[in-house]
């Protein structure tokens, strides 16, 4: 179990035994949005040409309901996922041997809560969501950056622009990778079915 004052990545569980909540687990495994080891995440919907589509997310914050990531309306993910809201969601932290795959159904969240997590993004961050545009992005290099410090300088505090949206992954299948650097890694796979999860142990 982590406890308070353990570093995150500290407690590499090596038991194989099912766990009744794996919701509570995925929780346990990811670190709060606050925390510097926050991990980026490969997300994966369905393209509109039929064929899977993936990038990397900030994983904004995780609870018994979901994984929670925030993006551009104007975005491609989003089309994607206003056509098929299904989503994928694998994170992978090497350094401590583990992976964490969910599967599932996407949610947006009410505009309310998207702006909180705004306002707890980093001042870098903030900007981007008002200057990553496909406009901006087709000036010179120079250009972009002259853009962008006298939007800075003109704005020293920020609110989110009417296209910054958030989403929940709430999870119907979760996969937890356990690497063992003395013998084989293991999977504990869990689904969700009729209100109620099941798991079973398969090989790494």
């Amino acid at each position: 179990m982590i406890t308070a004052g353990t570093t995150f990545g500290s407690d590499i569980d090596e038991a194989d035994a099912l766990v009744a909540d794996p919701l509570a687990l995925m929780v346990r495994w990811l670190p709060p949005h606050d925390s510097e080891l926050r991990p980026l995440a490969a997300l994966s919907t369905i393209g509109r040409d039929g064929l899977p589509s993936l990038r990397h997310v900030l994983v904004s914050d995780r609870d018994a309901t979901g994984l929670y990531f925030h993006t551009d309306a104007a975005s491609a993910k989003v089309t994607e996922i206003a056509a098929n809201p299904v989503a994928a969601m694998a994170v992978a932290w090497p350094e401590v041997g583990r992976q964490l795959v969910v599967r599932g159904i996407v949610e947006r969240v009410s505009a309310r809560e998207a702006a909180a997590v705004y306002a707890q993004r980093s001042r870098y961050l903030q900007l981007l969501a008002w200057m990553n545009t496909l406009d901006n992005a087709q000036l010179p290099a120079d250009e972009r950056r002259r853009v962008w410090a006298e939007f800075d300088s003109s704005h020293p505090i920020l609110d989110p622009p009417q296209r910054w949206v958030g989403f929940r992954l709430r999870p119907l299948t979760l996969t937890f990778w356990r690497g063992d650097p003395a013998g084989q890694s293991t999977r504990q796979h869990y689904r969700l079915a009729d209100g109620a999860w099941s798991g079973e142990i398969l090989a790494g």
